[in-house]
């Protein structure tokens, strides 16, 4: 048991020291996750506003039209920029980690390359390079987003009713435990998937 919780440290510290390099675009991805996101939480102000402003007897048509127009065509620029930003910064991390292997492996001597297990490299160049491909295209966007939109609704809540916003805030520790146990177990499958994928391409490599 100690020796997963050491190896799942490693693995997290392994990732970081990975996209140390790119801190600074995946700050500007970061930025523009926080700024496509914000923009979201402006429209239940808008709605609320409206409510507001019909009840009153003083419901403009023409501003709310105009305001959510404004927000939408933000919330779609921001977006757009995110989209760029992540597939630029996901393929340009896959491609330097794939030329750093492989420089590494061409560095090597034929016998440590069979000892190594060739099926194993190939899919560390591949599968492998496709999972933190996957990572910084959508996992780090996805966790930001969604630390913004809590945040950010949990204001909004306690600005409304502060007694109805704790009862649903309460409810939060509850989802992050259930998700946490849930992706602990997939992080088991992930790792059989990995192995069965390099079993795969070991016998395909005996075969032909």
């Amino acid at each position: 048991m100690a020796r997963e919780n050491n190896k799942s440290r490693e693995d997290k510290l392994n990732i970081l020291g990975i996209l140390k390099p790119y801190r600074g675009i995946i700050g500007v991805l970061i930025l523009l996750t926080l700024l496509g996101n914000g923009a979201n939480l402006i429209i239940p102000k808008i709605i609320s506003r409206g409510i507001d402003s019909f009840t009153d007897g003083n419901y403009i048509l023409r501003t709310i039209v105009i305001e959510f127009l404004v927000i939408a065509m933000v919330i779609f620029f921001f977006s757009y920029l995110q989209s760029i930003v992540q597939t630029f910064t996901s393929e340009k991390v896959a491609r330097d980690l794939r030329k750093k292997l492989s420089e590494k492996i061409s560095k090597q001597s034929y016998a440590y390359v069979l000892k190594a297990n060739p099926s194993k490299l190939l899919t560390n160049l591949t599968s492998d390079m496709d999972s933190v491909k996957m990572f910084v295209a959508q996992a780090i966007s996805t966790i930001a987003s969604s630390l913004i939109l809590i945040i950010g609704i949990c204001i909004l809540l306690l600005n409304i009713n502060w007694k109805l916003a704790l009862t649903v805030i309460a409810i939060i520790p509850v989802i992050a435990i259930t998700f946490y146990i849930i992706l602990k177990k997939v992080r088991v499958l992930f790792k059989k998937s990995q192995d069965y994928q390099r079993a795969r391409d070991a016998f395909s490599r005996k075969r032909f």
